[in-house]
C-alpha cells in the first residue's frame, strides 16, 4: 500500500464524487445518498482503487479494486471510517454489504442481523445494538390469548387513512402494535410523528405504540425508502426482502407476531415494492400478510400522506381537514408545526 494515497472527503461534492461513482459502478455498485464521510484510495496515477462511505450510522459502498484484493485494501478503509466514527461519538454501525464480504467486517467485530441469500446480508456493531432493542420490545410486550398484529407506518404526518388502517387491523387481532418508523429524514421529525399516531390512536382499546429503532425501514435496513428514484432497480428489491426478514426475526418473536397488516399503495412503486417482499417473506415463516384497501376521499383518491403535503405546499386547509383527523389538524395549526410546514412548503412534490 506504499504506493497509494488516502484521502477523506466531508461531505463529497459532486465534482469530487465523480471518480468514485464511476469506480463503483465498474465494481457493480452505486453512489448512494449524501454520505457524511467518503474515503478514499488512490494509486500513483491518481486512479480509484478502493472506497467506502460513513452515511450516520451506516458503513456503505465499500468497494476493492479486483486486482488488489489481498493487499489489505478493506481493512484500510475500514480501520479509517471506524476511526471517524469513533472521533465524532458514533458508538453504534450497521454495515450492508454482500455476503462475500461479510466476513471482513466479522473479523472487525461485526455481528450478523439478518441475509437474503444469495447476495447481501446487515451487520452490526456497538451499543446500544439489537440486545438492548429487543428489551424495549419485551418491555412493551402485551400477554394475553388470542392474536396479535403489528402495522409499521411512518406517518409523515398521521392521515385519515393510517388511522382508517389502524381500526381495521385492530378488528381484525386482538392486540395491535404500531411501530413508527424511527429514522429522522422525513419532512416531519420523529418525535412528532410518534406524537400524532400515539394521540391519535389513543381511544383505539388493545392498541400500543412503538418506535421502530434502527431496524425498520431505516437507513440501514431500507436506505432506498428515503432515495427518490429508486422504486424498481435491485438495490430496493433486495433492501425490501432484508428489511421485512430482520422485521421476522426480530419482532415477530418478541411481539408475539402472526399478522402483519398494510395499506394497499396506489401511488408509491417503493413502497408497492415493499408490500410484495413482505408476502414472499412472511407467510413461509408463519405469519399472515392482510392488505388492507387504501381510504379514500373520493372513488379512485386514496387518502395518502402525500396528498396531505401537496395541500399544505397549495395552502389548501379545506382539503387538509378532509385529509387528516382532528389530532393532526390541531397540531398543523399550532405554533409547534410552524417550522414543519415551512419545510413542506419548500420541498418537491413526491408521492
Amino acid at each position: 500500500m506504499l504506493d497509494l494515497e488516502f484521502h477523506l472527503l466531508r461531505r463529497p461534492s459532486a465534482a469530487s464524487r465523480r471518480p468514485v461513482e464511476a469506480f463503483l459502478d465498474a465494481q457493480g455498485l452505486a453512489f448512494e445518498g449524501e454520505p457524511d464521510v467518503t474515503v478514499v484510495a488512490e494509486d500513483g496515477d491518481g486512479q480509484v482503487v478502493a472506497t467506502g462511505s460513513l452515511d450516520g450510522k451506516v458503513i456503505k459502498m465499500v468497494a476493492v479494486d479486483p486486482g488488489r484484493q489481498e493487499g489489505g485494501l478493506s481493512a484500510a478503509i475500514l480501520s479509517r471510517l471506524l476511526q471517524v466514527a469513533r472521533e465524532e461519538g458514533r458508538t453504534h454501525l450497521f454495515v450492508y454489504t454482500k455476503l462475500e464480504a461479510a466476513s471482513r467486517f466479522r473479523s472487525l467485530g461485526f455481528v450478523e442481523l439478518a441475509r437474503v441469500e444469495p447476495s447481501v446480508v446487515l451487520l452490526e456493531m456497538g451499543e446500544p445494538g439489537v440486545a438492548s432493542f429487543r428489551s424495549y420490545l419485551a418491555s412493551e410486550r402485551v400477554e394475553g390469548e388470542g392474536e396479535s398484529g403489528a402495522v409499521v407506518v411512518n406517518a409523515n404526518p398521521f392521515t385519515r387513512g393510517h388511522r382508517f388502517l389502524l381500526e381495521e387491523a385492530r378488528r381484525r387481532c386482538d392486540r395491535l402494535y404500531v411501530i413508527v418508523v424511527e429514522t429522522d429524514l422525513s419532512l416531519f421529525p420523529f418525535e412528532h410523528r410518534f406524537d400524532l399516531v400515539r394521540r391519535g390512536a389513543a381511544d383505539l382499546d388493545g392498541v400500543v405504540v412503538l418506535r421502530s429503532g434502527d431496524y425498520a425501514v431505516s437507513r440501514a435496513t431500507f436506505p432506498s425508502y428515503f432515495l427518490r428514484g429508486t422504486g424498481n432497480d435491485e438495490r430496493a428489491l433486495l433492501q425490501t426482502r432484508l428489511d421485512v426478514t430482520l422485521f421476522a426475526e426480530l419482532f415477530v418473536p418478541a411481539l408475539g407476531l402472526s399478522r402483519r397488516f398494510v395499506g394497499t399503495e396506489p401511488y408509491c412503486p417503493v413502497t408497492r415494492r415493499y408490500n410484495e417482499a413482505m408476502k414472499a417473506v412472511l407467510p413461509p415463516r408463519g405469519i399472515e400478510v392482510v392488505e388492507i384497501p387504501r381510504l379514500e376521499r373520493l372513488p379512485g383518491s386514496a387518502v395518502s400522506a402525500s396528498s396531505v403535503r401537496e395541500a399544505i405546499r397549495g395552502d389548501d386547509w379545506e382539503a387538509i381537514r378532509a385529509l387528516v383527523p382532528d389530532v393532526t389538524y390541531d397540531y398543523l395549526r399550532s405554533s409547534r408545526a410552524e417550522a414543519v410546514l415551512e419545510r413542506v412548503r419548500r420541498s418537491e412534490s413526491r408521492h
